[in-house]
């Protein structure tokens, strides 16, 4: 399968007055700049993050995203020798939690122990052995899904470190799923370099 890379950028304060602060209707917005496939399921992964008054968007898609008077997007074909590599620096937003077993209620995890903890089984459920892992504190996030009074909140930690892979069939199925719960709020994209040794 055909995997994209693309990035946009638009100024902060446009998208804080679409809505764009919300996780959700981000997701929305980028749903709605892909080509039209009614019996489409998400088949995106992305993330954003805004510095000096612009908000970047990061999308991995099966689909090339089209171009708006709002969003110019630039676009590559992620090669197919790029997930041949043995090592890599990487770089995840993720919302790490846990199911609590009383309701299985799905709850955040703020515990720097427990986080590494939960890292490393994904990784090492992702075919990887990490390596120099370092995580930032987690914070919380508040979206509004199908515009509901009552808000939803995710809690984000951005992992970086070092990955070896181990199981290259696992590795690639991890980068095209993503990481983690709630990929469809911008959580799960790992972002990868390869390193050569």
């Amino acid at each position: 399968m055909k995997r994209f890379l693309s990035q946009t950028e638009v100024p902060w304060a446009w998208a804080l007055k679409q809505g764009l602060g919300d996780p959700y209707k981000l997701h929305q917005w980028i749903w709605d700049s892909l080509p039209d496939n009614p019996d489409a399921k998400r088949d995106f992964l992305f993330r954003s993050d805004v510095a000096h008054g612009i908000l970047r968007v990061l999308l991995l898609s099966e689909r090339v995203p089209g171009e708006s008077a709002e969003a110019s997007w630039r676009t590559t074909e992620v090669s197919s020798t790029f997930l041949g590599h043995g090592t890599y620096r990487f770089q995840l937003r993720a919302n790490p939690t846990f199911r609590r077993a009383s309701d299985h209620r799905r709850l955040a995890i703020f515990d720097e122990a427990a986080l590494r903890d939960w890292f490393a089984r994904k990784f090492e459920a992702a075919g990887c052995e990490v390596g120099d892992l370092e995580l930032s504190a987690p914070r919380k996030l508040q979206f509004r899904k199908g515009g509901g009074a009552r808000p939803g909140t995710l809690c984000a930690v951005d992992a970086s470190g070092s990955l070896v892979v181990k199981d290259e069939e696992a590795f690639r199925a991890a980068f095209d799923a993503g990481i983690g719960p709630a990929k469809g709020f911008g959580f799960g994209l790992l972002l990868l370099q390869p390193v050569q040794l």
